[in-house]
């Protein structure tokens, strides 16, 4: 720029001029396209960003269930409602438990060996005293046999002297008339009488050896047949507890110490239930008293019971007693630990139920109030807890009838965690 002096002309004024483009750099042409692509890359990055957020509101309900998914679940005690028809809907008492046989036992062998042979696999029917394996053993054959030839020996050794014992007593009588006739000297009738005392005491000397002989190949069959595993009674094969070639030793701990058991048999044709009646109730429930069975896996049927035995113990930690009902019709469907309800029956007979319509009951424990309000709370298919309003009808002892709210099957949950809400994944107890 060029600088007037003060004492220029107006003329001088007039001429005067900015310079442009003179030291003052043109912006160029990359300068711009780099602004232009700058301000495009903070545009795309504001439409992605708010394109995020808008499909994040959308995963936020799918990441709080993934993330409820992976948390502990609490742990909730449930029971099943119950649909009962007939006299079971007015039983005196409701007990569950598990089926047992009246005999069962693990059946391993008396003596240490190696498995040769099974004879039966699961499922197999067996008698008394059949043989279900067989362990080796033919060291023991040869030690049968061993001292079944000494006792044959001993045996021919008794007959050997017993013949000579009649030829000493022949000589004896012959002496006995010699000497009465003083042909023989009496030194000589001593001699042919000690001879056959001697006779007579050596045939019991072999008798004994004979007895001991005997008792030995007694022992022996005793060794063989301890490799041989026997039913002890009728019954049907449950448990197969070890394979061939496999070593056995009676109260073997495991693979370290050898099997402990070969097979394990039960007697399916007399069950019975064994189930835990509260104390409270216990008074109520007689030995012969008549009861249902309802078995889980058998939801077709009702099979008919009676009071065995009434355990005379009760369960302090509890509060129950042990109680035994034996199942009077039994079939093929009833396993041992399958599990089973009773209910214990009043007199009432069958006749006053048959046209009674079917009858839902639900635990007591399962029971809530809210005001005037009665609901429970279930355990969903897919295991979250959910809140049922119900009308309760009649309450006997620890269950109540429900008139509307539940249809039976439900699992209603007796035992809520200290913290919960509706819709909120649990995990059943077993």
């Amino acid at each position: 720029m060029t600088v007037a002096s003060p004492n220029a002309s107006p003329d001088a004024l007039t001429r005067l001029r900015i310079p442009r483009g003179e030291g003052v750099p043109r912006r160029s042409f990359f300068g711009r396209l780099l602004r232009f692509l700058v301000v495009m890359v903070v545009v795309v990055a504001l439409v992605a960003g708010g394109t995020f957020l808008a499909q994040a509101r959308g995963w936020l309900p799918n990441m709080d269930r993934l993330l409820e998914a992976v948390r502990p679940k609490p742990e909730v005690r449930v029971s099943i409602v119950s649909v009962e028809t007939g006299r079971s809907a007015d039983a005196t008492v409701v007990a569950t438990g598990y089926l047992k046989s009246r005999q069962q036992a693990r059946i391993g062998a008396r003596a240490t060996g190696r498995i040769e042979q099974i004879n039966v696999e699961e499922g197999s029917k067996v008698k008394a005293h059949d043989v279900l394996a067989m362990l080796e053993h033919a060291d023991l054959d040869a030690s049968l046999a061993a001292v079944k030839a000494m006792a044959a020996r001993s045996r021919s050794e008794l007959l050997e002297q017993d013949v000579e014992i009649q030829r000493t007593q022949k000589i004896l009588e012959r002496s006995r008339r010699s000497v009465a006739a003083k042909t023989i000297a009496a030194a000589e009738f001593e001699a042919d009488e000690f001879q056959h005392q001697a006779a007579v005491a050596r045939k019991i000397s072999l008798e004994a050896a004979h007895e001991l002989a005997e008792a030995r190949v007694k022992e022996a069959e005793q060794l063989v047949e301890n490799m041989f595993v026997r039913a002890p009674f009728a019954g049907t094969v449950i448990s197969k507890d070890a394979e061939l070639g496999e070593s056995i030793m009676p109260g073997g701990m495991g693979e370290a110490s050898g099997r402990g058991s070969v097979v394990t048999i039960a007697d399916l044709d007399h069950l019975e239930v064994e189930c835990d009646v509260k104390e409270d109730f216990i008074s109520r429930v007689t030995a012969g008293q008549q009861s249902e069975v309802a078995v889980d896996a058998v939801p077709d049927r009702r099979y008919q019971g009676t009071v065995r035995k009434i355990i005379p113990m009760g369960d302090r930690a509890r509060a129950t007693v042990k109680v035994l009902v034996e199942i009077l019709d039994v079939d093929e469907r009833l396993f041992p630990d399958m599990s089973s309800t009773v209910y214990f029956l009043s007199s009432a007979t069958e006749e006053q139920h048959q046209n009674e319509k079917p009858r839902i009951f639900c635990p007591n424990d399962a029971l809530h109030t809210a005001g005037a309000e009665r609901f429970v709370w279930i355990v969903t298919s897919d295991e979250r807890l959910r809140k049922v309003p119900v009308e309760v009808g009649e309450e006997k002892e620890d269950r109540s009838e429900i008139l509307s709210g539940l249809s039976g099957g439900e699992k209603v949950v007796v035992s809520l965690p200290k913290e919960f809400k509706e819709g909120m994944l649990v995990r059943t107890a077993q």
